[in-house]
């Protein structure tokens, strides 16, 4: 080897370790989605009528301090959300994955067998995506949230001395959250499940309340659960001592959604009876929210690459002195 070719090792070592410095930041990612299909409320009992239905679509993101915010009241379909890299399309809420930086939320009221409906809707189906990525240096914070209800208000008379309502649905949940293995102490990775359903009186008083959590019996109060496939009011976190690690809730087995992930092949059941309700007016609120929250803060070189970077710029400096006095 040529004496001009060793000099030039030094420098190509300071260089590799610059190089492994700057490209020590990893990602935080998180994805949290729900499909709720096959949703019906009867009145096995008594008379029930509609007075009114509102609908709430509502999507929203945030990246760094950037946020977008679409949809609202009476609006079955919201826009996605998007702010940095999205590449998933409107209503796709299969998983775009952990690569670049970017947040995302989208939500969607298929169909509703509330007025107005579309054709032909005999159940509702609706569909929350929350999912977020940083993939950047320094401190960064996102969001992904589909934090407006996704569902609808019903207010209703009951035209009998009493009357029971019916819920049934099946509902497809799977979240996931991961931090590389080099992400610095503070940062952290969450996803959140929301799917709620409350019946208020004329007062305001809450008579019935279900937040379906897994267990038959649990998580409902003015009723009575028949079934209850999962728990969807749940989170799922993974912060600086869990990093490296992907944890996916994926409780009713389906796995991650396919297609555009509107799909109707796999859910759980959920099932749920009012008490009895006495004549007067009534509203019913369905509130369903998926969002994703990420604070990723980059990595300081471990000291051994702290060491070896001063290797190779001492031989740089060391290669450049030769030169000189050659």
């Amino acid at each position: 080897m040529k004496l001009s070719q060793l000099k030039l090792l030094p420098a190509a070592a300071a260089l590799a370790m610059l190089c492994a410095a700057g490209g020590a930041q990893a990602g935080a990612y998180g994805y949290s989605y729900d499909n709720i299909f096959g949703l019906t409320i009867s009145n096995p009992t008594g008379v029930v009528t509609v007075a009114s239905t509102t609908n709430i679509s509502r999507s929203t993101s945030t990246l760094n301090g950037v946020s977008v915010i679409n949809g609202g009241s009476g609006i079955l379909d919201s826009p996605q959300s998007a702010v940095g890299a999205v590449t998933k399309g409107q209503n796709d809420f299969t998983q775009q994955g952990p690569t670049g930086t970017y947040a995302r939320g989208d939500a969607q009221i298929v169909s509703t067998q509330f007025p107005p409906f579309p054709a032909g809707a005999t159940s509702t189906q609706a569909v929350n995506v929350a999912e977020a990525h940083l993939d950047t240096a320094g401190t960064a914070d996102a969001s992904g949230r589909n934090g407006s209800t996704t569902g609808f208000s019903v207010t209703f008379t009951v035209g009998s001395p009493t009357a029971t309502l019916a819920f049934n649905f099946l509902a497809n949940p799977f979240m996931q959250v991961f931090l590389n293995n080099d992400v610095a102490l503070g940062s952290s990775s969450t996803a959140n499940l929301v799917v709620t359903f409350s019946i208020t009186d004329a007062t305001g008083a809450t008579v019935f309340n279900w937040a379906p959590d897994g267990t038959i019996g649990s998580g409902i109060s003015g009723g009575t659960e028949s079934a209850d496939a999962a728990n969807l009011n749940t989170n799922l976190s993974t912060n600086f001592l869990t990093r490296g690690s992907l944890f996916t809730y994926d409780p009713t087995g389906c796995g991650a959604p396919t297609g555009t992930g509107i799909g109707t092949a796999c859910g759980g059941t959920f099932s749920a009876l009012t008490n009895a309700l006495a004549a007067g007016s009534y509203t019913l609120t369905l509130n369903a929210v998926e969002s994703v929250d990420l604070v990723k803060v980059a990595a300081v070189p471990e000291p051994g690459t702290l060491a070896l970077l001063g290797l190779g710029l001492a031989g740089l400096c060391y290669a450049s002195r030769r030169k000189i006095t050659a």
